[in-house]
């Protein structure tokens, strides 16, 4: 995603968009805010990533990377030092993260511990959101300047091929089968790629969904979920790439995730500071729960061991001009943590 819109695009739409209406009929699991992690800390954030097995989950700063403990709650504001970073990737089995940084076009790899870095390789223009691969075990880097998905060595942090996508690239999602999907913002589409080949396969135009943000795989039922930025939550069959289904969210999205334990997915909106909570049986799905969250709450992820879904969120200041961007009140960064 774009820098500003990092944090604070879907602000500028808070006061024209309204709450989407939501299905809380029956299995409805009434989530609410039950934590507030205090980080603090300047500058916005990016992409969220859980390590369930190190009980860690990351956010990318801007220029820092921070970590806080799943379990208790510490807070590790500044792990690294970094050059607009967007995303986490945890490798080599949480040893090591993987940091795409928008400021050099490069990748670091860096010690999950220390932080210390052992390789920066340089990589297609614009690297945003990235994923492990885990029929490869190798991480997929999304060029949202490029339109390339460079394909990286955890190990020797060589990019080992260079996928031309086209477009503006943002999230991406695994279906475990061999498959990586992209979305393409600028076009309105999903993108699919054959991990052995290392060519596309598909583009599938998904009607209805605007500058498709986040994107998740939900395996049980063989269905992609792309976060629109119409206020729309798109499925779409990983067989065919036809729309199954679209329901109506809040406005602001940049993410969706899906807990394959509770078989829940998740969209949050930062516009209308909500998150939406979707159950799916088979090809369909209805909006079980509309949680309030805050405006500008636009990423997150779930942590599949507890089930808690982590929000970053902060205070804004209102714009200094018209037309201007607002401004996030210094020291007032937290993590929201829903749950039940």
């Amino acid at each position: 995603m774009h820098l500003k819109a990092q944090f604070i695009a879907g602000l500028a739409l808070a006061a024209m968009a309204a709450v989407a209406p939501a299905d809380t009929g029956t299995g409805a699991p009434n989530m609410r805010i039950i934590d507030r992690i205090a980080a603090g800390g300047e500058g916005g954030w990016d992409y969220v990533s859980v390590d369930q097995t190190a009980r860690k989950l990351y956010i990318t700063r801007g220029t820092s990377i921070m970590s806080v403990d799943a379990d208790t709650g510490k807070v590790n504001l500044l792990l690294a030092l970094t050059n607009r970073s967007h995303q986490v990737v945890p490798i080599n089995g949480g040893a090591e993260l993987l940091i795409t940084n928008g400021g050099d076009s490069t990748i670091t790899i860096l010690d999950a511990a220390t932080g210390k870095t052992r390789i920066k390789t340089k990589v297609s223009a614009g690297p945003d959101a990235a994923i492990l691969e885990p029929t490869t075990g190798l991480v997929l880097v999304m060029g949202h300047k490029s339109g390339n998905v460079d394909v990286v060595d955890p190990k020797s942090g060589a990019v080992t091929a260079s996928i031309a996508v086209g477009g503006t690239l943002e999230y991406a999602a695994a279906d475990g089968k061999g498959k990586a999907f992209v979305n393409v913002e600028d076009k309105g589409e999903l993108v699919a790629i054959d991990m052995k080949t290392r060519t596309v396969i598909g583009h599938y135009k998904m009607a209805g969904c605007e500058e498709p943000t986040g994107l998740a795989y939900l395996a049980p039922n063989n269905l992609l979920l792309a976060a629109c930025a119409n206020g729309v939550a798109a499925f779409v069959s990983a067989d065919t790439g036809a729309v199954v289904q679209s329901l109506k969210i809040g406005a602001g999205s940049d993410a969706a995730f899906y807990d394959g334990v509770r078989k829940l997915a998740f969209v949050p909106s930062g516009s209308t500071g909500t998150l939406a909570v979707i159950a799916v049986d088979g090809q369909t799905a209805r909006i079980v729960d509309t949680v309030k969250t805050a405006k500008g709450a636009r990423l997150g992820m779930v942590d599949p061991k507890t089930g808690k879904i982590y929000l970053p969120a902060a205070k804004f200041a209102p714009p200094a001009s018209a037309g201007a961007w607002p401004t996030i009140v210094p020291g007032s960064f937290e993590i929201l943590v829903v749950g039940r």
